[in-house]
């Protein structure tokens, strides 16, 4: 089975590392596996007896997995796209993701993290280091609070790229993520702030009074440092505070 570059698939091979992301998994999981591929992770998933759904979106790759599983109760297989897939059962996710659309995924799990006790993703290095990301860093970004405030966050490993096959030409990162049952701050977060965050983090390398100042009208503000600050100096706490003094003031 020839890997697609459109789909972005890199299959994992290295059966080393297959064993070090199973043995995160505890025994009593229900297993949901995005991207299965040539089933390295899932073969070890059945043979120590979760019952695992797998996502796959390649049509050739799920005539291969039926093929290879043919007789295992314990495995579903859903053709579907894992950007979008709605959860409909308490899971730990488990999975080598696309790099191309690894992102995507990853915010629709976590959209959905009622149905989820934790993750555990092969992503590309420089997306995991988004992901654990801290303040003052280059890294630091929308993306990095959006998974920081539904989650507790931490890279597990590194994955050298003769690990899969076709090789990548980048290092992958193995992630964690345990979901908060509200969020990091322990309240329901307003869904509009993802949508202030777009424009406070607009130009990360502007202040934020630069990013802000088309669509608040700064005039009606009290001095803030925080409107003298670049983006990426100021902390998960101070956004949300800042945004709901604007929310209550000014936001436009």
């Amino acid at each position: 089975m020839q890997a697609k570059k459109s789909l972005g698939q890199h299959f994992l091979i290295n059966l080393n590392v297959a064993h070090n992301i199973i043995s995160l998994i505890e025994k009593n999981y229900r297993v949901l596996e995005i991207g299965p591929g040539r089933g390295a992770l899932t073969e070890l998933l059945l043979n120590k007896s979760f019952n695992v759904d797998a996502v796959e979106f390649d049509s050739d790759m799920i005539e291969y997995l039926q093929n290879k599983f043919t007789g295992k109760r314990n495995l579903n297989i859903i053709q579907s796209d894992a950007s979008v897939y709605a959860l409909d059962k308490k899971y730990c996710v488990v999975g080598n993701l696309p790099y191309n659309i690894s992102k995507k995924i990853i915010v629709n799990m976590i959209k959905q993290k009622q149905f989820i006790d934790k993750m555990i993703f092969m992503v590309q290095k420089e997306v995991a280091n988004t992901m654990i990301a801290k303040l003052n860093t280059k890294e630091y970004s929308k993306f990095s609070i959006f998974v920081q405030m539904f989650c507790n966050v931490k890279k597990v490993f590194d994955v050298k790229p003769e690990a899969f096959w076709p090789a990548p030409k980048v290092i992958s990162s193995v992630i964690l993520l345990e979901p908060y049952e509200k969020s990091l701050l322990n309240i329901e977060i307003d869904k509009t702030f993802f949508d202030f965050l777009t424009i406070f983090f607009s130009q990360p390398n502007k202040t934020v009074r630069n990013n802000l100042k088309k669509y608040i009208k700064l005039e009606n503000l009290n001095e803030n440092l925080i409107l003298n600050a670049r983006p990426r100096q100021v902390s998960i706490q101070e956004i949300y505070k800042f945004f709901n003094y604007l929310k209550e003031r000014t936001w436009v």
